[in-house]
Formats: C-alpha cells, sequence, structure tokens
C-alpha cells in the first residue's frame, strides 16, 4: 500500500521540478545579448588590430567585415588603418593581383585567397566547374589511380543540379550554389571530415536504387528501405539549402571558410540561421568569438544562471517531496486523532 502513495509523491515531485527547469533550458537569444558578447569580444583597440592583421594577410573582405563591426558597436578604427583599407581596395596592383587570383581559380578550381575563392566558387556555379572535376576524378577513378569520391559525388549532384535550375527557371539555384560552395571548401581544406563523411552518407543513400546492395549503406549508417531514402535526400536537400542560403547572406567566399565549423548537418542549419543575423559580418563574427550559431550567444551568456537555476529547481521539488511529506503525516496524524476520540466515545 506505501508503493502507490510513493510513487504518487514522486511524480508530483518530477512535474514540478521539470515545470520550473525546463523554461530556463530554452537556447534562443535576443540582441542585446548578442550585442554584449560581441562588446566583451572587442576590448580597446581589438578591431583595430584585427583590421590591420586582415590586410597584411590580403584579407580585404574580412578587415572591411571588422570595420563594419566597429561602427556598429561604435568602436571606430583609427583613420590611418581606415585609410589602409581605403588604399587596399582601390590600388591598381590589387585589383590586378585579384584578377590573376580569380582567373586561375576559375579554371582550376583551386584557390588560396578571397578573390581566388571567389572565381573557384563562380566556375562551379556553371557548368565548367562540374564538366572540370568529372573528367578529372573520373578520369583517375577509370585507370585505377587515387581519386575524390566527395568531388565526383558532388559533381555529378551540381550537373543534376544545373539541369533542374534550367528546367525550372532557377529554384534549385540555391543547391547549386551549395554544391559548389562545398566543392572549394574540400579543395582548400576548409570542410571538416565528420561532416563529408555524412554527406557521402547520405549521398550514397538518396541515390541507391532499390535492387542494389544494401550493405554498404547499412554500415554507412544510413538505412536502406525506401522510407529511409527519402529520409536521407530531404536531409540531403535541407542541408544544401541551409549551405546555399549562408552562401547568399554571407557571400560564397566566406561561407568556405564558415564550414570549417560544421561537422553537423545541423550545424549546416544553425549556420544558416547565423548568417541570417550577421550577414556578410558573419565571418568576422566568428573569428571574434568561435561562434557559428545565435544559441551558443545566450548559452555561453547565461551558463552560470542557467546552474542557479537548476539548483533552484531541484531545491523546490525536493520542497515539494519534503512538503507532500509532512502533509501526509499530518493528515494521518489528524485521521488518526478523529478515529482515537469516535472509539473513545462510541466505546466508553
Amino acid at each position: 500500500m506505501r508503493i502507490l502513495p510513493a510513487a504518487t509523491v514522486l511524480s508530483v515531485g518530477t512535474v514540478a521540478f521539470l515545470a520550473l527547469a525546463v523554461p530556463r533550458l530554452y537556447t534562443g537569444y535576443h540582441e542585446r545579448e548578442v550585442r554584449q558578447e560581441l562588446q566583451a569580444a572587442t576590448p580597446g583597440e581589438t578591431l583595430d588590430e584585427r583590421v590591420r592583421a586582415a590586410l597584411e594577410d590580403d584579407d580585404v573582405s574580412l578587415a572591411t567585415q571588422y570595420v563594419d563591426l566597429a561602427d556598429d558597436l561604435g568602436k571606430p578604427v583609427a583613420p590611418e588603418t581606415a585609410q589602409s583599407l581605403a588604399e587596399a581596395q582601390g590600388t591598381v596592383a590589387s585589383i590586378v593581383r585579384n584578377a590573376g587570383a580569380f582567373a586561375g581559380a576559375y579554371i582550376t578550381g583551386r584557390a588560396d585567397s578571397a578573390a581566388g575563392l571567389a572565381g573557384a566558387v563562380v566556375s562551379d556555379l556553371t557548368v565548367v566547374g562540374d564538366v572540370r572535376d568529372i573528367i578529372s576524378e573520373g578520369g583517375k577513378a577509370a585507370v585505377g589511380e587515387e581519386y575524390s569520391r566527395f568531388l565526383l559525388t558532388l559533381a555529378a549532384i551540381g550537373l543534376a543540379a544545373e539541369g533542374a535550375t534550367v528546367a525550372t527557371g532557377g529554384s534549385s539555384l540555391v543547391v547549386k550554389a551549395a554544391v559548389s560552395v562545398l566543392k572549394v571548401a574540400k579543395r582548400t581544406g576548409n570542410l571538416t571530415a565528420a561532416f563529408t563523411a555524412r554527406l557521402l552518407r547520405l549521398a550514397s543513400a538518396a541515390t541507391r536504387q532499390a535492387d542494389a546492395p544494401a550493405t554498404a549503406v547499412r554500415t554507412a549508417g544510413v538505412g536502406a528501405t525506401p522510407i529511409a531514402r527519402v529520409a536521407a535526400r530531404a536531409e540531403l536537400r535541407s542541408t544544401l539549402s541551409a549551405i546555399g542560403t549562408a552562401a547568399e547572406n554571407a557571400g560564397p567566399a566566406d561561407t568556405v571558410k564558415l564550414l570549417r565549423y560544421v561537422r553537423t548537418t545541423d550545424d549546416a542549419r544553425e549556420l544558416a540561421t547565423f548568417t541570417s543575423r550577421f550577414g556578410r559580418r558573419s565571418r568576422a563574427v566568428a573569428e571574434l568569438t568561435g561562434k557559428t550559431t545565435l544559441r551558443a550567444f545566450r548559452v555561453s551568456l547565461r551558463g552560470l544562471r542557467l546552474l542557479f537555476a537548476f539548483l533552484y529547481s531541484f531545491i523546490a521539488w525536493l520542497a515539494g517531496l519534503i512538503a507532500l511529506r509532512l502533509v501526509k503525516r499530518v493528515l494521518a496524524g489528524i485521521a488518526h486523532a478523529f478515529r482515537s476520540a469516535f472509539l473513545a466515545v462510541a466505546l466508553p
């Protein structure tokens, strides 16, 4: 008989604990918290120093982002630093150098500068890049040489997306842009091994025919059933759409570099949301804070407050259990007193 009351008390206490704790687990963000962390991440002349360092690395795009962010935070860079940026943006030598890097990357698909990254992405946005990679990687595979299965897979997806883009009047352009960004990220070492493996598994599952061997797909961690294939296609498309959205928001070249922070398909979707908030300043914010998700701002800023909230909720839970136990004892005492009084009157 004691088991039922104990279970009831435990259930009520657990519900009370969850009711108090779950609202405190909300991991959204507020603009005030974002600005507070950005302010904390840029003390003193941090942004001015970042601009000068970016210019030394010939990364004019990142330097421009730092200047824009400095203006937004009310921490303008020094006049001489702003002048150096203006000169870097307008010199003939810089224009010629960037044009050369753009053209070289357009042809080879390889790049090590912002202009080169832009050229590589543009070439992959056309059928040129996909055909180039299919000939290059497919040719290596045909003669038994080591080749990049990832690049060959993406090139095939890119050609399919190219055809869909033409057929639909451009509705598949976001997916096409994502494929281009991923290929450049792979070549430049900005794609994590975990994310590469996940995309390959999804592509294998999504394109597998019903009568094809299922062992390899199952071994890779993706189901082989028709439902699993549909799920893989949906996840692959949503991931590519997220990367394409990030490229629209932050720019293809900067998205290539932001992919170094992406390890899962969830990270890719978070990156799309992150870039929708920060736009063309996304890489600067990521470099300053090490974050590429908006949720991370609130989690890091309120970690201590969440700990206190949990302690408060846990104490309230224990208090509820103790209170219920005390109430039970009091009620039992009152019942016993009434019973004793009744017996005393009824049986003198």
